[in-house]
């Protein structure tokens, strides 16, 4: 029996390499981002290993990795 009420808690999320490397290749250019809810169009201003952030009309948006379906370049 755990006689401490706290347990350690792990984050973990997935990498995915391809993605990563093709999303460096499309930083600072314009871009649609189709997740699981909608597309989102502007400019991919940040690009890390577990989301990017995509410019649109002066708002970030901060996009999960995960939630991409799609990508593309945008005009």
């Amino acid at each position: 029996m755990n006689t401490n009420p706290q347990s350690s808690v792990e984050f973990v999320s997935s990498f995915e390499p391809y993605l990563y490397h093709l999303l460096q290749t499309l930083s600072g250019k314009r871009v649609a981002v189709q997740t699981r809810n909608s597309t989102i169009q502007g400019n991919l201003t940040m690009v890390t290993p577990d989301h990017i952030v995509v410019d649109v009309s002066s708002s970030p948006f901060y996009i999960r990795n995960q939630e991409i379906v799609w990508v593309t370049l945008s005009k």
